[in-house]
């Protein structure tokens, strides 16, 4: 009956251990890999000829309320739009990502800006954060 206070620590410590490598490590390494890969398609579109602009990160809880965009996030994306842009690359967290990006697309369409082409291409992942990128 002594030992019982060590037994039960040695079994909650490999229970934290046990969780630690079959819960944290593999998410941290997919985290890491999506990182790197984001990382290089970066500096791919870096390298592409005439393609710039600049990334702009947000607080979500500033850019969506219930998932829709803010009155500051609306006037953020106007405030960055200009004609010249092609491309409008979107990096939306989880949850609900789909929700909040449709909502960019249609809040986009209800401004009924006449561009000749804007591609836009919507990058879901669970980091929570939001950011956006204009190219030209």
């Amino acid at each position: 009956m002594k030992y019982i206070g060590w037994i039960v620590s040695l079994i909650l410590l490999a229970g934290v251990f046990a969780a630690y490598k079959t819960q944290y490590v593999p998410i941290k390494r997919d985290i890491d890999k999506l990182e790197k890969e984001i990382a290089m398609w970066e500096d791919v579109l870096k390298n592409e000829k005439g393609l710039i602009g600049d990334r702009n990160r947000f607080p979500l809880d500033r850019f969506f309320k219930d998932n829709k965009l803010t009155p500051y996030g609306e006037v953020e994306i106007l405030r960055k739009f200009s004609m010249e842009y092609k491309n409008l690359e979107l990096y939306v967290s989880a949850p609900r990502a789909l929700e909040r990006a449709a909502d960019i697309m249609r809040f986009l369409d209800e401004q009924r800006i006449e561009y000749r082409t804007l591609r836009c291409i919507v990058v879901i992942d669970s980091v929570e954060r939001f950011e956006y990128k204009f190219s030209k």
